[in-house]
């Protein structure tokens, strides 16, 4: 990547998060290529880049003889858009931002259990077993284990022969990637960890569908507070109704069986 698109990259950043953050209003227009040159110090270049990539995540447009239009942020389904909602900067996390993420995460995540329950084949099963295997082989190195636990996720997905999911699989890992520390609270790189998953395969091969989605359930309910307190204390803020819960549904999944 050149200098020029690597500053180009820097000053749209910046622009996204000011749009996001209510600093540059939707309706309102830009300031003009050679005052936002002078802001940043750079030249037009860099800003017109750093502008069609704006335009890209359907943030401004331009408008004859008006200018560059700033758009209304809430209406992008840009990733990099809602990853700078929940953290408009480093060390910030807005807790209702990521609370509703949180919320859509689990409605289509039991979708795609129930649907992956219904659907899979018996590869897709022995290829998230083999995944599973992998993950219990890696407890002692966790990046390893968490670059597992996202392909389960996404092989998850395919399995559902819904090429959307998958596509909101790759979506919704894209938005959590300034949240990778906060989301540990909610997988925990353990043995029981991969306990649940391997009872939560299982459901999914004996097509015990609506259990399955129970068992997922269950881990939501349990995960959704303990992200919302880690990230609550990663950024200074009072833990509210973040509070932790006590239950444990699917660490003590083995007695669903």
């Amino acid at each position: 990547m050149s200098g020029a698109a690597r500053k180009a990259d820097v000053v749209a950043d910046d622009l996204l998060r000011r749009i996001v953050a209510g600093e540059l209003v939707p309706g309102s227009t830009l300031p003009r290529e050679d005052a936002l040159a002078e802001e940043y110090g750079v030249n037009r270049g860099v800003v017109r880049e750093a502008i069609k990539q704006l335009e890209v995540h359907r943030l401004v447009r331009p408008v004859r003889r008006r200018g560059t239009e700033v758009l209304d942020p809430i209406s992008s389904l840009s990733p990099e858009v809602l990853r700078a909602m929940i953290v408009p900067r480093p060390g910030q996390v807005r807790l209702p931002m990521l609370r509703s993420l949180l919320e859509i995460r689990e409605h289509l995540d039991l979708q795609m259990v129930r649907l992956a329950a219904e659907r899979a084949t018996e590869e897709d099963f022995d290829e998230l077993e083999a995944l599973v295997d992998a993950m219990e082989a890696a407890v002692d190195d966790p990046p390893r284990f968490h670059e597992l636990a996202d392909r389960f996720a996404q092989r998850q997905a395919q399995a559902t022969r819904n090429p959307i999911f998958l596509m909101m699989v790759h979506w919704n890992q894209s938005v959590v990637a300034d949240l990778r520390s906060v989301l540990l609270a909610g997988r925990p790189v353990s043995a029981s960890f991969v306990t649940g998953l391997r009872v939560l395969l299982g459901l999914l091969r004996e097509r015990r569908a609506e259990e399955a989605v129970s068992l997922a359930s269950g881990f939501h309910r349990w995960a959704r507070p303990r992200i919302l307190a880690a990230a609550a204390l990663a950024s200074g803020q009072p833990l509210g109704d973040a509070a932790l819960a006590t239950e444990d549904p699917f660490f003590s999944a083995g007695a669903i069986r």
